[in-house]
């Protein structure tokens, strides 16, 4: 739900309106009217440089030292943040100069150590001295030999020389000529050894300083963010009378109403109170139960409702969990979340606590889903075995079927059937079809498993098929339940005459599943009942067709009643298919944990080390499968949410945050 809120309008002297500002500030409660925002030419500009100087600092350290812990110090944030501007350059600078001397030391290395300054003076004496590179398979032939040379040195197939000629005696060589390089390797070596340990000290230093640092830093960046905050509240209020009257206005929720008027008691200013209007942005507060509340990330993640609208949250909550458990599908899944969730929460800090504790009822109804569908781990429970025992005939002698009809099953009794399939088809073989559909509830209960464990309960595990019926029925009861949910939205925000349309859309749908879906189940509708459901489609009719769009004519509503039709039915039914998807995702996962067994078993006939390998496919195969089944069963159930569900039930949104004007650090 959406907690009441008020709207307050503050009358202060310009004298006394920073002594406002404090109070409520203090009192932490009150959501100031934004009128106009910050702008570079605003006090706070420099304010809002520095902040952002501070948060790329913090994150820099942090991401280059991971889990660093604060350590706290009398260091001045400023200085602390000219220490890291300072170390960084060095590092910045002293990392581009060894990137530098390594294609320098790379250009130097195969002319090894030479004097450039005995180069020069043979250059002045008439003497030139060029250097060459060749393959060493076209040195031969190079024309190297026809001049004096020596070979400096030999790399990866490749001769390094040098050629001394007469100045004006230009030889002609087949081979790549390169510039004589500025420094030898020695000289270039000795200066990258002496950048490397400078970057080493300058990166110890700033891993040495980052914990000080790191603290210094937070500790303003809190006092920041408040002292820009009352900078942009400062700005909001609107001025009067020369700029001696200010107008501020804000939002209070009714439940911290009381402490605001004691407050009033004793400022220096006058106020009155107003409720919200219908056009204006009213900050919104959801205030849910404890479960529900587990739920506001998720619906935060698509937009927060308007002011005056239901909060759908708790009515989405039960089906998001329910959505997630069937796309997941394995019950042995559904119990790794919640014994991690119990080992997590121990080690993680308390506003994280939520979101393990949501992940676990996640977990619960994946184990809910996966016993609902028979699948543990992979293993498919529905087909564990099935065998008709003496005791199973007395169970079913006494659960009402008659002696005649367990006569049929004399043939089958001790004869064990893998899986359900085979068993009820050869039942239909033994009994017919129609002793079959009258009594296979109770044959399928008293049919002994593999695994005693399973008799008890073995019978509610529903087939694909049953799964896929379920699907759609989960399906076609949220759809409905977000168009009643339309109906109540409508009441509260325009009034009953406007919701009467969906109401008779809800009326006919009901109609419809009851007596029309109750027909394929046996229910004859006749006599009274049929004229109960002629009267329904009537009532339904009238309000569809009359009662769309209060205010225009009939005529129109006639028309738009038409086109309304057209758009739900197509709706309603596209919708519906969509919630396959739940069928789908979870029979995936089922099978994936399937294959996964299959493949494992079959190292198990390896000698010796077929075991080991056997328990890592195991472990790998089925930590896959969870991790895609978990993303898929969160990403689909969401979209399931926000599109059928949010467009049935009329959700509009746009609402903006509840933000109050208070003291504030980094992490609030």
């Amino acid at each position: 739900m959406i907690a009441e809120i008020k709207k307050y309008t503050f009358l202060v002297h310009h004298s006394d309106y920073k002594q406002l500002l404090d109070s409520l500030r203090t009192l932490g409660v009150v959501h100031i009217v934004q009128k106009r925002k910050l702008d570079e030419n605003s006090s706070a500009e420099k304010e809002i440089q520095l902040l952002k100087r501070y948060r790329d600092a913090f994150r820099k350290i942090t991401s280059l030292y991971p889990g660093i812990t604060p350590e706290e110090n009398d260091t001045e944030p400023g200085e602390a943040l000219t220490e890291y501007d300072s170390l960084l350059a060095g590092i910045d600078v002293t990392g581009t100069r060894i990137e530098s001397l390594k294609r320098e030391s790379e250009t130097a290395r195969p002319w090894g150590v030479f004097n450039r300054e005995t180069i020069d003076r043979l250059s002045q004496s008439g003497w030139k001295v060029k250097l060459f590179v060749s393959s060493e398979k076209k040195f031969d032939t190079c024309g190297a030999q026809n001049y004096p040379f020596g070979i400096i040195s030999r790399h990866r197939g490749r001769i390094y020389f040098a050629i001394v000629h007469r100045e004006d005696d230009i030889p002609e060589i087949k081979a790549d000529e390169v510039n004589i390089p500025e420094r030898n390797i020695s000289i270039v070596q000795a200066e990258l050894e002496e950048n490397q340990n400078k970057l080493s000290d300058l990166k110890s230093k700033l891993q040495k300083r980052a914990p000080s640092i790191v603290w210094s830093l937070n500790r303003d960046m809190g006092a920041s963010i408040s002292r820009i905050e009352y900078s942009e509240a400062a700005e909001q209020a609107e001025r009067y009378a020369d700029d001696n009257l200010y107008v501020l206005e804000g939002w209070i929720p009714r439940a911290e109403e009381e402490g605001l008027k004691d407050m009033l008691k004793v400022a220096d200013c006058y106020s009155f109170v107003s409720e919200p209007e219908p056009d204006e942005k009213i900050p919104v507060i959801l205030k849910n139960n404890r479960f529900s509340s587990l739920f506001e990330p998720i619906s935060r993640l698509y937009a927060l409702p308007a002011y005056g609208e239901l909060d759908l949250t708790p009515f989405f909550a039960p089906f998001f969990m329910l959505f997630f458990g069937f796309c997941l599908g394995d019950a042995g899944y559904g119990l790794i979340f919640i014994i991690a969730g119990f080992l997590v929460k121990r080690k993680v800090g308390r506003e994280y606590r939520p979101i393990i504790t949501l992940a676990q009822y996640f977990g619960v109804a994946a184990v809910v889903m996966g016993l609902v569908s028979g699948t543990l781990f992979g293993i498919n429970l529905i087909d564990s075995g099935y065998t008709i025992t003496e005791r199973s005939v007395a169970n079913m002698e006494r659960a009402g079927i008659p002696e005649n009809t367990l006569s049929l099953l004399d043939n089958m009794e001790g004869v064990r059937y893998e899986s359900r399939q085979i068993f009820t088809d050869r039942l239909s073989e033994t009994m017919g079809t129609e002793n079959l559909q009258r009594y296979k509830s109770l044959i399928l209960r008293n049919a002994e498993s593999d695994f005693p464990l399973l008799n008890s309960f073995r019978h509610l595990m529903l087939d694909s098929l049953n799964m896929f019926y379920l699907a759609l029925a989960i399906g076609a009861l949220q759809i409905l339940f977000g168009m009643m949910l339309r109906a109540v939205n409508l009441t509260r925000q325009k009034g009953f005459t406007h919701s009467l349309s969906t109401i008779g859309w809800v009326v006919l749908l009901i109609s419809l599943i009851i007596f029309k879906g109750g027909s394929f189940a046996g229910l004859k509708v006749s006599g009274g009942l049929h004229y109960i459901f002629i009267g329904l489609l009537i009532i339904s009719a009238i309000l569809i067709f009359l009662f769309n769009n209060p205010g225009k004519n009939i005529f129109a509503r006639l028309g738009l009643g038409l086109w309304d039709s057209y758009g739900v039915v197509t709706g309603v039914f596209g919708d519906l298919l969509s919630y396959i998807r739940l069928f789908a995702l979870g029979i995936s996962s089922s099978i994936l944990g399937f294959v996964f067994n299959e493949i494992s078993l079959q190292f198990l006939s390896m000698r010796y080390v077929g075991w080991i390998f056997f328990v890592i496919l195991l472990l790998v195969g089925h930590s896959l499968n969870i991790a895609i089944a978990a993303l898929g069963s969160f990403v689909h159930p969401m979209r399931l949410t926000f599109v059928e569900f949010y467009k049935n039930a009329g959700f509009t949104g746009g609402g903006i945050e509840y933000k109050p004007f208070k003291i504030k650090s980094e992490n609030n």
